[in-house]
């Protein structure tokens, strides 16, 4: 983390508490060349008091210099009545009453002072205000974007170019990532007006160059720019790579399309996405010399300021596949990249020795380096499809393990390999392919002796607690086909590989690993970033994608913790998907932000296997679809106060807790208060369907005697409570997990949540 962006250590934070997290839906511009300063409008939900901006990687600074709120217009309408009421009532009132007036008037001239407005409106003429104010046409006021930060950001002329994760922190605790670019090429902003394609004074870009916008409801935005005869144009727009998923948009996302028209207004190019990709690319050769104008609209006219488009254009190299798709660690590659303005055709080089993992390939050009495109290494043996493979007379046969690259290279093609199988064998055939960029929709299916009929699977759909398939990021479409399958005899099978849509080239290129069961696990870890206040606690969900039939139980640690952090003991339990854990911070910790790695550790077979877990945050799509979107590390930031009240379950620390199924258990809570807190209640965080709270307090601790006027005394600072939990199905006899207990203190509208360490319990038989 760069050294500029640690937070302060006068943050006026009120420990590991939240009311409401703190959400980022934009950032514009989404980005920004080497060596330049400029100012970015931060677009979110809870973000007043935001006293610090982090942002990965190293080479970026920033500096928050103003808040602001849209308001709903209703609501300023309200507060502006409200300011001018009650100045009217003080000058009929003195004393008490007119200092109880005053107080009002302050709290609605903060409302009004922080309120989005131009410079120069008059905040005391209702006129202007409106006017000024009012957003017109079809769009719509949206609280998740309604506050405002603006925010000054220096990127250094050797900070490394590509994306970042920028968040801000507030007193509701370290916000969501959102996307950052940092480029090297000249960057412009849209000017409106620009809606209308043939006027002649529209925006001119000079090529190559990145062009940042908005779109706004029925908005189409529109640049001119010079191109010659013979040039070989890329039109790389950037939308839902800026913002994967959009809760409350259906298809989930800003959905781009751009065109080109030439100088008498006709369309000579046209893109509304790439392969898969909602994003568009749109390749033009360029016929001659003139001015030609490039549009971007969404496809069904919707727009919004969380609408964010990077636009990069001009002559650049532009990687459209790569073959193969993969290679084996410790060996020589050689890798064939197809594609727009390249430097070379080929790269070159030896892998690593060790290490299982997807790396990105990109070439530069001119300064500028071109997209990247994944490039899977694994400790498989591997070998190339060999044509003619389009049946099973003509199958290529392949000892196990393998994984075989190969290619759907025309339109209704098949590849067919086989392998000798042995009776009671379990095989293992998977395809990765979307995952890495190649557009096939791929098919698999498995005959042989024994089987009635041909095993086919098409799409790999596995869901856990509700999100789509965890193992492929931004992956909407789950293209890639797997099989598990015990083998009924001994003798010669088949694999068979397609397209479900027929369709084929020489981008369809895919890795078809076949082989006994290798039982794996990958996890993710959520949410990517919290804060976390001297001896508060802070919560996290792990969920496990468990690969060829593992169910074994998986232990977790937390690695690169400074002194003094209690990780709660953690593991996912044999069968399950997911577990909860805690983390507890010292009673001193320092101010620097750190960034720890969750790993969890397994036994499969005799060997004991450790994976690190991936940081992930939850997101919705479309008012339904859940997904886990990966982030690039893990953020922990301190804060310096510590919580009002901390609380812990009373429990052995070398036992789980048991809960009869079909009963309720009370559970008593010890703790300590802070003055002004008297109680609150408990609920449990996240907790698995079948447990349910049933009643739940805690509050100030009563000691012996009385006050000399007869009130109950109270230990200072004391707290204590219980929470009765009632046990039903679908849970089973024999469940593990751990469970997070949190109190939620109510003051008025307001809610702040307090997290007590992480409990083990396990679900067993009543007693009677």
């Amino acid at each position: 983390m760069n050294a500029a962006l640690k937070l302060f250590a006068s943050l006026l934070i009120v420990g590991t508490a939240w009311a409401e997290p703190s959400q980022i839906g934009y950032a514009f511009p989404a980005g920004g060349r080497q060596g330049t300063t400029f100012r970015i409008m931060i677009g979110g939900q809870h973000l007043q008091g935001a006293t610090q901006v982090f942002m990965s990687g190293e080479g970026v600074t920033a500096e928050i210099v103003q808040f602001s709120r849209k308001y709903e217009l209703k609501r300023l309408r309200n507060i502006w009545n409200s300011r001018r009421n009650t100045l009217a009532a003080m000058k009929e009132k003195d004393g008490k009453a007119l200092e109880k007036l005053k107080q009002k008037l302050e709290r609605f001239e903060r409302q009004l002072s922080v309120a989005e407005l131009p410079s120069g409106v008059d905040i005391d003429q209702w006129a202007s205000v409106r006017k000024a104010y009012n957003v017109g046409g079809k769009e719509q006021f949206n609280p998740q974007i309604a506050d405002r930060l603006r925010v000054d950001v220096s990127i250094a002329k050797n900070a490394p170019p590509g994306p970042r994760e920028l968040r801000i922190y507030t007193p509701s605790g370290l916000s969501n990532p959102i996307y950052f670019q940092v480029g090297t090429l000249a960057e412009v902003r849209e000017v409106e007006p620009n809606d209308d394609h043939m006027t002649p004074n529209l925006q001119e870009v000079r090529l190559p160059t990145v062009i940042n916008g908005q779109i706004r409801p029925g908005d189409i935005d529109h640049f001119h720019f010079k191109a010659k005869a013979g040039q070989s144009i890329v039109v790389d727009v950037g939308a839902r790579k800026i913002i994967p998923y959009l809760a409350d948009a259906v298809p989930g996302w800003f959905q781009a399309v751009v065109a080109l028209y030439d100088e008498e207004g006709n369309e000579v190019a046209y893109q509304d996405d790439y392969k898969f990709n909602p994003d568009p690319v749109l390749f033009f050769e360029v016929p001659k010399s003139e001015m030609y104008t490039l549009s971007i609209k969404d496809s069904i006219y919707r727009g919004r300021e969380d609408f964010i488009y990077r636009i990069a254009i001009g002559e650049l190299p532009f990687i459209t596949h790569i073959f193969p798709l993969g290679a084996q660690q410790g060996r020589a590659v050689d890798i064939a990249l197809g594609g727009k303005n390249l430097p070379r055709t080929r790269l070159k080089g030896k892998l690593p020795d060790e290490g299982i993992e997807v790396r990105h390939i990109s070439v530069k050009k001119s300064g500028y380096r071109s997209n990247a495109m994944p490039f899977a290494i694994g400790d498989l043996p591997e070998t190339f499809e060999v044509e003619p493979n389009a049946s099973p007379t003509e199958a290529q046969s392949v000892e196990l393990p393998r994984v075989i690259n190969g290619r759907i290279q025309q339109i209704g093609d098949i590849d067919v390999f086989s392998f000798e199988g042995k009776k009671g064998e379990t095989i293992s055939i998977e395809v990765t392919a979307r995952r890495l960029n190649s557009p096939l929709d791929s098919s698999i299916t498995l005959t042989g002796p024994g089987l009635e009929k041909p095993i086919r699977n098409d799409d790999r759909v596995e869901s856990g607690s509700g999100h789509l398939f965890l193992g492929s990021g931004l992956v909407t479409h789950h293209a890639d086909s797997y099989l598990l399958h015990q083998l009924p005899s001994t003798g010669t099978y088949y694999v068979q590989i397609g397209d479900t849509q027929a369709k084929g080239g020489d981008d369809y290129a895919y890795r078809l690993s076949i082989g006994a069961a290798r039982p794996d696990f990958k996890l993710n870890i959520e949410p990517s970033g919290v804060q976390i206040a001297p001896g508060g606690t802070a919560a996290f969900s792990v969920r496990a994608l468990r690969l060829d039939g593992f169910e074994g139980k998986i232990y977790l640690d937390m690695k690169a913790l400074p002194a003094g952090f209690e990780m709660s003991e953690a593991a996912i339990p044999m069968g399950s998907d997911m577990t909860r854990f805690t983390l507890t911070a010292p009673r001193q910790i320092s101010k620097k932000s750190f960034n720890p790695q969750v790993t969890g550790m397994a036994l499969i077979g005799d060997d004991y296997v450790e994976h690190p877990a991936l940081p992930v945050d939850d997101q919705m799509q479309a008012f339904l679809y859940r997904h886990l979107v990966p982030a690039q590390e893990l953020v922990l930031a301190p804060v310096a106060k510590p919580p009002a009240l901390s609380f812990s379950v009373e429990h052995s620390s070398s036992e789980r807790i048991e809960l009869p199924l079909g009963k309720e258990t009370i559970l008593f809570v010890t703790g300590h208060f802070q003055p002004g807190i008297k109680g609150a209640r408990l609920v449990l965080d996240d907790p698995p369907e079948g447990i349910t709270v049933v009643k739940s307090w805690i509050g100030r601790k009563q000691a012996q005697g009385k006050t000399a006027d007869g009130k109950p005394k109270f230990v200072k600072g004391a707290a204590h409570g219980q929470i009765r939990l009632k046990v039903e199905e679908p849970l089973a006899v024999g469940f593990k997990t751990d469970l997070v207990v949190v109190a939620v203190v109510k003051n008025g509208r307001k809610e702040t949540r307090y997290t007590a360490p992480a409990i083990p319990i396990e679900i067993v038989k009543p007693a009677w």
